[in-house]
């Protein structure tokens, strides 16, 4: 297993010495507005900038207006037009399991299915056999704030932090290739290439059964902004595939990091966790990986 190559983009900016700040795929739903709004998630900086279009004879100024972002190559500038150094946010993507391994949900199997009977393409027939259900939030960690009276439990195994996704896109989802914009009428807005199929489309999630099972909005709007973090900064960051099953762990170059030793032990508590059983812990001994398990 190796880390996947950086998704192709046809949306690129730079700075004047030419290094990637961001990028991302467009399916042409993106606007200059909301390009602005994930950049200012991103920049780390108190100077005004501007976005000018580097692949073109005249650079032209580009605004937050409504107007679809062009495929090409921008820089950020400046506000007088200047060489501008733009510093990153340090922040990360949150770490996801891989979807190899799924919590025993059979109850929460049945609610989701009953709310999701109404919330599919007129005339379409759901085949439940292909649906998987999906996590917002990862099962795995906890997501405080999000309990109140009114809304009821944001435990990572409630209703309302599950959707039902095929297998491909359950997949997609947990690397956020593509989010659900709770703050656009719930649109699909997919980072990477290969999303043809659903980027731009609409969840009618007020056709849900019930107000109370709905997706929680600030939930999803977490995921959007992972998907923002870990497909639209920068370079993009790597993607682990644990789907193969043969891990050359000797590879220093690889599994040698912090970042690479904690996801290797995310994957091993969520296999243990499933495989039934007593109490499981994962812990580290002399920067290894040790499992304990407790019957």
């Amino acid at each position: 297993m190796s880390p996947h190559p950086v998704t192709y983009r046809n949306v690129v900016l730079e700075d004047h010495h030419r290094t990637v700040l961001a990028g991302f795929y467009q399916y042409g739903t993106v606007s200059w507005k909301t390009l602005f709004d994930w950049l200012s998630l991103l920049f780390h900086t108190t100077d005004a900038w501007i976005i000018v279009g580097s692949d073109c004879p005249a650079p032209e100024q580009q605004f937050p207006t409504g107007t679809i972002v062009r495929p090409g190559k921008y820089v950020v500038l400046a506000a007088d037009w200047s060489p501008l150094h733009v510093k990153l946010v340090s922040t990360h993507a949150r770490a996801q399991l891989s979807t190899l391994c799924r919590e025993r949900t059979n109850r929460l199997d049945l609610q989701s299915r009953a709310r999701h009977r109404n919330c599919h393409s007129s005339g379409a027939e759901l085949s439940w056999c292909r649906l998987q259900a999906a996590h917002i939030f990862s099962a795995s960690q906890t997501r405080p704030g999000l309990t109140n009276r009114r809304s009821g439990s944001a435990k990572p195994s409630s209703l309302r932090n599950m959707l039902f996704l095929r297998e491909d896109l359950h997949d997609a989802w947990a690397d956020y290739e593509f989010g659900i914009d709770p703050d656009d009428e719930y649109r699909i807005v997919a980072f990477v290439s290969g999303h043809e199929a659903i980027a731009g489309q609409y969840v009618e999630m007020r056709t849900m059964a019930a107000p109370g099972t709905r997706p929680f909005d600030a939930l999803l709007r977490d995921h959007f902004v992972q998907g923002v973090l870990k497909h639209v900064k920068g370079r993009g960051e790597r993607h682990w595939d644990f789907a193969s099953g043969a891990m050359d762990l000797s590879d220093a170059r690889t599994w040698g990091s912090a970042e690479a030793k904690g996801r290797l032990e995310r994957e091993f508590g969520n296999r243990l966790f499933e495989a039934g059983g007593g109490a499981k812990q994962i812990r580290r001994m002399d920067g290894d990986v040790a499992v304990e398990m407790c019957g």
